[in-house]
């Protein structure tokens, strides 16, 4: 979690002036100055000279670069105390006595193709302010711009009076760039899955609830991570690419795209990417999965069902097994519903 920066509002009455404004909102929001600059009167027009970076950055390329593969191979193992842990009186309790369950996966990732993704992923922002003399212009760039972020990876949602947007990263885009390299791990972390219900103390098949709780236990052997920016100067609203989360680690927004991969690569079951903001004025995203709701879940209703709740930004920072469950959330947003939240569905 962490604070976002600047509103950038740029006002025109024969001069421009330039006032930057501290805002706060959660890290997957950022608000950015489309450059609204109608000018009143006179004979000099700027914003051709204003738009050369704009211009530019519409003719860069709109898919990532094709770079040669390779391929690495990574081991995750990760404990789970599912098995030693019981709740009395909602109280969780493990019993040391009973061990763990032992996941292990080899998985290979291309990570050329990753870099690449991730190089691809943002937009700079001194590149997309743009400046208009008519409405007609103004309404030419905004279509302009709208396209161009949406090859990005991003996306942004027009304000009242269509001087200023929000710009946001855009999880499908995420999650279909990575889909094709995802599905063989989400494979993996199924299969191993099986193995281990068959060798438990009471066998059974893996529901698509023991499927998604599975996933979620990879993911928090997957380090939490705050996002640096990277020296290209681009915004990418304090996200990593799943991949590169993969390898890396990554916050609560990555490690929820990364999430919604895995679940969607195999189609096991609906999600959605639920962003909210926190009293503090932090923002903080979670994870939400239509599956069998059981007793004690937090969930979230969407389009007339109910999703239960994934923290993702959790990790088992001890390596003991002592893992979130899945439909349990942290004490300090269990009220995020009373405050302003979005739901994104991820496809």
């Amino acid at each position: 979690m962490q604070d976002i920066p600047h509103i950038l509002e740029i006002h025109l009455n024969n001069r421009i002036d330039l006032e930057i404004v501290p805002y706060r909102f959660h890290q997957m929001i950022i608000a950015l100055a489309i450059a609204a600059i109608f000018l009143v009167g006179g004979d000099q027009n700027p914003a051709a000279e204003y738009n050369q970076k704009f211009d530019a950055w519409l003719k860069t390329p709109d898919e990532p670069a094709k770079v040669k593969p390779k391929t690495i191979k990574r081991t995750f193992a990760w404990l789970d105390a599912t098995p030693s842990i019981t709740y009395r009186g909602g109280v969780k309790y493990r019993d040391p006595s009973i061990a763990p369950w032992n996941f292990s996966i080899v998985v290979s990732v291309d990570e050329a193709r990753a870099k690449a993704i991730e190089k691809h992923f943002g937009v700079p922002m001194d590149a997309i302010q743009f400046a208009f003399t008519s409405p007609e212009e103004k309404a030419r760039c905004q279509k302009l711009e709208q396209a161009k972020v949406a090859h990005h990876g991003m996306q942004v949602t027009m304000k009242s009076g269509g001087a200023m947007g929000i710009l946001q990263a855009n999880y499908q885009w995420l999650v279909d760039g990575c889909r094709d390299q995802i599905q063989p791990i989400t494979q993996s972390i199924l299969r191993e899955t099986d193995r281990v219900l068959k060798e438990s103390s009471a066998p059974r098949v893996a529901t698509p609830r023991d499927k998604v709780a599975a996933i979620f236990r990879f993911i928090q052997s997957i380090p939490y991570e705050t996002i640096p920016d990277l020296p290209d100067g681009k915004d990418r609203c304090g996200m990593r690419t799943p991949l590169i989360t993969l390898l890396k680690g990554g916050d609560c927004d990555s490690k929820s795209t990364l999430m919604a991969a895995f679940i969607r690569s195999k189609q096991i079951s609906d999600v959605v990417i639920v962003t909210l903001k926190m009293k503090d004025g932090t923002g903080h995203a979670i994870l939400g999965a239509r599956v069998d709701v059981q007793r004690g879940d937090q969930t979230i209703t969407y389009n007339g069902e109910k999703y239960v709740l994934a923290e993702a930004a959790t990790s088992d920072t001890a390596h003991d097994g002592n893992l979130a469950d899945l439909g349990e959330i942290g004490d300090e947003w269990r009220d995020f519903q009373s405050r302003p939240f979005e739901i994104y569905p991820v496809h």
